[in-house]
């Protein structure tokens, strides 16, 4: 169901923003300084940079982004290798995170209008 007050549900791109961290600081504070809620809807993040409880946050993230983890992350977060950082403007009827039992590969699957089509994040 396509949510018409929402303005991300009316566009016809969709835009993805994908880095290494190399788990630097400098490189997660610039990625959420730069990440631009009106521009991209999901982030793939490779080799994240994770605080000592083994989270991704900072206090303006979850203004924005829904941080979505590895299947297996709270079991071993110390393995973990990539997150995602999904847009909240995109309503949470239209996706879902597919079970991967990996640390280094995760999935979401959309659906719309356009069908479904499932987005992966490989760590290689």
């Amino acid at each position: 169901m396509v949510d018409t007050t929402n303005p991300i549900s009316t566009r016809d791109d969709f835009t993805i923003w994908q880095q290494n961290l190399r788990k630097s600081s400098g490189a997660w504070k610039h990625l959420i300084k730069n990440l631009d809620p009106e521009t991209y809807d999901l982030a793939c993040i490779q080799e994240p940079y994770l605080n000592p409880v083994n989270l991704a946050n900072t206090s303006n993230l979850r203004a924005h982004w829904d941080v979505i983890y590895p299947t297996d992350h709270h079991s071993s977060p110390t393995r973990t290798q990539v997150i995602m950082l999904i847009n909240k403007r995109l309503s949470k009827n239209n996706w879902h995170s597919k079970p991967i039992k990996s640390s280094n590969v995760m999935s979401i699957e959309l659906t719309g209008e356009f069908g479904k089509v499932s987005i992966y994040n490989i760590y290689n």
